[in-house]
């Protein structure tokens, strides 16, 4: 009785250091496999991977970039329709108020160029846009989007040379999220130059009965270029804003993972 009693003692005895031996090599793979999960070395599951993936924003910046320059310089920015005396005029016209038939109309130069009384010196006319806007609007859009260009560049240089040399994940968030930070502001600016387009209507609208007094009636506006550069700029916006969200979500995963597996010093 004793001597079994005894025996049972002895092995709950031995099992002490076992279990605190145990207990330490766990704590030690958790760290080692922290570790190793916060160089993009292997993932929560054990499973290795060989590379981070690979962010592609640098590329869309540059694909839609060099779109949008080529709509910038090819499509036309301003489709328009109005009788006047000798019959109905319908024209397209290009960056910097360009008519490719050679077409050029006085009516068009009193739409956008009329005097009017009361008026600020970059909106002397009757419907808020002058012909020095079709020049300048493009170039504020062209070098946005070349901006962009670069930007989207520089961003796809890192992530080559992040896979290459495996950088820590909170400073390439960071960066990342410097990149999309700075896609926004200059998309921001595009769409603030192009919106200047659309208020055009209110205007047309309001001051159209003294365009119709000149002889033009039946005026008939459309910004073809200007619509189609707010919505890429509003794209691209959304585009970076889901980049921001996402560099946020694992940043949050990161500061709850590193608060429920303490370090090994701390056990």
């Amino acid at each position: 009785m004793t001597s079994n009693r005894e025996g049972v003692d002895k092995d709950i005895f031995l099992n002490i250091p076992k279990s605190k031996k145990s207990i330490k090599e766990d704590i030690l793979d958790e760290s080692f496999k922290k570790a190793e999960i916060s160089k993009g070395m292997q993932t929560e599951k054990g499973k290795k991977i060989s590379k981070k993936p690979f962010r592609k924003l640098g590329i869309v910046l540059i694909i839609i970039s060099i779109i949008s320059l080529a709509i910038i310089n090819f499509l036309p920015w301003m489709y328009i329709r109005y009788d006047a005396e000798y019959g109905t005029i319908e024209e397209f016209y290009y960056r910097g108020l360009e008519n490719k038939e050679g077409n050029y109309y006085k009516e068009v130069d009193y739409i956008f160029e009329s005097p009017c009384t009361n008026c600020s010196y970059n909106s002397k006319n009757y419907i808020g846009v002058t012909e020095d806007d079709f020049t300048n609007i493009p170039e504020i859009a062209s070098n946005g989007f070349i901006a962009l260009v670069i930007l989207g560049l520089i961003y796809t240089i890192f992530e080559i040379t992040k896979r290459k040399y495996n950088f820590f994940m909170e400073p390439a968030l960071i960066i990342h999220s410097i990149y999309a930070a700075a896609a926004i502001f200059i998309s921001i600016v595009v769409a603030v130059s192009s919106i200047k387009f659309l208020g055009i209507y209110f205007l047309l609208y309001y001051n159209m009965s003294f365009i119709e007094a000149s002889g033009v009636n039946n005026v008939r506006i459309i910004f073809l270029t200007p619509i189609i550069l707010i919505f890429i700029s509003s794209a691209i916006i959304k585009i970076s804003i889901t980049v921001l969200k996402i560099n946020f979500d694992e940043f949050e995963k990161k500061s709850k993972m590193d608060k429920l597996q303490p370090s090994f010093s701390n056990f």
